[in-house]
């Protein structure tokens, strides 16, 4: 079976009307993709954008590819979060989310999924993290196998590791980024036991697909797109890239 090909994107912040036009279009030019995965904020950020938004939500517009996002906050989240938690179709565990509408599904809580075959770890909680998502994402750590993907965004915390950039070539590092700045030890420790293949996050200047080929992290909110080089994990014989992406609609087209 052929590896999934996924596209990647940072904070939507409710834009879905861009987000679906940037999914046709790279889809045609350079697709098929089989599902999309959002880090950061996915809700509106201003009211304006939330009539929009619930264009989607209540089936008046259609998202045309499986679309998967962890970022639960925002204007209309609670309403949003909280309906879908209450349909009787998402009652249980879901190793695939819980529906939202067609093709839309919040990745709630911390723990793993497999899409097509692709092992991810989403660790969030309301747009933070506790000790029991730290202590649950360890003990998934300790099972074999490779996580693929780890998605990490807290909100009320900065989601870029301490040490990200440690040992990085320095003419690649963003200017103003800085381990000093915004980091989190606990993400850093977090990625050092799980040893994903990509480490993805929300920035400020960059959004699109890319296909899975090395371990990453993915994360966000740090306001600047970082493509970091692959770098060896300990007792592991992969590599992880940590990704910083960008916002829907940024003004660089990133």
């Amino acid at each position: 079976m052929a590896p999934p090909r996924i596209l990647l994107c940072g904070d939507v912040f409710g834009r879905l009307n861009q987000l679906v036009k940037r999914i046709l279009s790279v889809n045609k030019s350079a697709g098929p993709f089989d599902a999309v995965l959002c880090v950061g904020q996915f809700f509106p950020d201003s009211p304006e954008k939330l009539q929009e938004f619930m264009d989607y939500i209540e089936g008046r517009s259609q998202i045309p590819l499986p679309t998967y996002f962890i970022g639960d906050y925002g204007i209309g989240a609670p309403k949003v979060l909280l309906a879908a938690s209450r349909d009787s179709a998402n009652l249980g565990f879901k190793m695939d989310g819980l529906r939202i509408c067609d093709h839309l599904y919040w990745l709630k809580g911390s723990g793993k999924f497999t899409l097509h075959g692709e092992q991810s770890l989403d660790g969030q909680q309301f747009g933070t993290y506790s000790q029991d998502d730290v202590d649950a994402l360890r003990a998934l750590a300790d099972k074999p196998g490779i996580v693929d993907l780890f998605l990490t965004y807290p909100y009320t915390t900065n989601e870029w590791p301490t040490g990200v950039t440690k040992g990085a070539v320095t003419s690649n590092i963003p200017l103003g980024i800085s381990d000093s700045s915004g980091s989190d030890s606990t993400i850093s420790e977090l990625v050092g036991e799980i040893k994903p293949r990509f480490w993805l996050s929300s920035s400020k200047k960059r959004h699109g697909g890319r296909t899975k080929s090395l371990n990453y992290h993915i994360a966000g909110t740090k306001g600047i797109f970082y493509d970091r080089e692959p770098y060896s994990n300990l007792d592991a014989v992969h590599v992880t890239r940590f990704l910083g992406l960008a916002p829907v609609g940024n003004k660089d087209k990133q």
